[in-house]
């Protein structure tokens, strides 16, 4: 591990560096399609850099939340919970994929989830199913930073449950 070496492969370049072995196998990160000598160098740095900080995020991370909606509920959710609690929100879990399931799981906003949360509230209108709508998307989106790591932070970290706000 250390070094950052550039190589021209036709008419691009790529960068590449070793990261830590896995099963006594090195492992080799890289990307081409740089234009210059210097731009694939200065990505490899930027690279390596987030590497050693172990800021690289999992390609799961672009995934959209509906996808992700779909994976906890079978890895997750179903595992970890009663039959009848998974059976009973499932209605709920469509539902939130229709109105935020289009968005990538690293898009979300603690105001993207505040406009879709108002929207599910409205058409609703009841207090218990605005209340299913944040469990869900609080709990998911804690695993998906904290059991799975597909994203640095929870979007949804510090919604209370208050009824003097949405979320």
């Amino acid at each position: 591990m250390g070094k950052i070496n550039v190589r021209k492969r036709g008419k691009v370049y790529e960068y590449f560096f070793e990261g830590a072995k896995v099963n006594n196998k090195r492992i080799r990160i890289s990307k081409s399609g740089f234009r210059t000598q210097s731009e694939a160098y200065q990505y490899g740095l930027k690279a390596y850099n987030d590497y050693i900080n172990g800021e690289t995020m999992p390609k799961e991370t672009q995934m959209s939340y509906s996808d992700y909606l779909d994976y906890w509920m079978k890895e997750y959710f179903s595992i970890n919970y009663k039959y009848s609690t998974a059976k009973r929100y499932s209605e709920t879990f469509e539902t939130i994929k229709k109105e935020i399931g289009k968005y990538k799981l690293c898009a979300l906003t603690p105001y993207i989830l505040n406009q879709a949360l108002l929207k599910l509230y409205q058409k609703s209108g009841t207090k218990e199913s605005l209340r299913n709508y944040q469990k869900v998307i609080k709990s998911s989106l804690r695993d998906a930073t904290n059991y799975f790591g597909f994203i640095k932070n929870n979007p949804a970290g510090r919604f209370t449950n208050s009824k003097s706000s949405i979320i």
